[in-house]
């Protein structure tokens, strides 16, 4: 009898502590774009303005499927997933502010890349790459954007420093 008064406990706990993180969470409506960016930054915009068709056009294929969608930026899920095997491949947008390129720079040296200065659109930055990833990084006033593609099999795709480069282009050309 104890136990399942105390089980009960749990349940109108749990119920209770849904029913809060629920009523705290976010709405699925995208927040506005900054009107005028603070410190010369980047416009937001969803998944930093490129769409999933984007993304089909950049690897030739609907291999990739939009698993998550947040305030700072998108993940588009390699379809290829057998089992846990290859969880966590796929492209990547991620918007930052505050954040120190050479922290960046610093991170992905240490990953094993090679790294290459570019500028996009007046706005400077480098490309991280090996032979499964190709990442891109832009900066503009205190903002950050970074492409990236990983992928277990890259046979499959275009070359990877292509596709990033196409999707950072169409970003950068959106949000600039």
């Amino acid at each position: 009898m104890a136990h399942r008064h105390l089980a009960s406990r749990y349940v109108i706990l749990a119920v209770a502590a849904g029913a809060l993180l629920t009523a705290c969470g976010s709405t699925d409506e995208p927040a506005a774009p900054d009107s005028v960016p603070v410190g010369g930054g980047f416009h937001g915009a969803d998944c930093n303005g490129v769409t999933d068709a984007d993304i089909a056009d950049a690897v030739g294929s609907s291999m990739f499927t939009k698993a998550v969608v947040s305030d700072t930026g998108c993940f588009w899920q390699e379809n290829s997933v057998l089992g846990t095997f290859g969880a966590g491949m796929g492209i990547s947008t991620w918007w930052y502010r505050g954040s120190d390129m050479d922290t960046e720079r610093t991170l992905e040296t240490r990953a094993g890349r090679t790294l290459t200065e570019l500028s996009i659109d007046g706005n400077k930055g480098f490309r991280a790459a090996d032979s499964n990833v190709c990442s891109i990084y832009v900066t503009k006033g205190e903002d950050v954007i970074t492409w990236s593609i990983q992928t277990m099999n890259p046979a499959t795709l275009p070359d990877l420093c292509q596709v990033t480069e196409k999707l950072a282009r169409l970003s950068q050309g959106r949000v600039n």
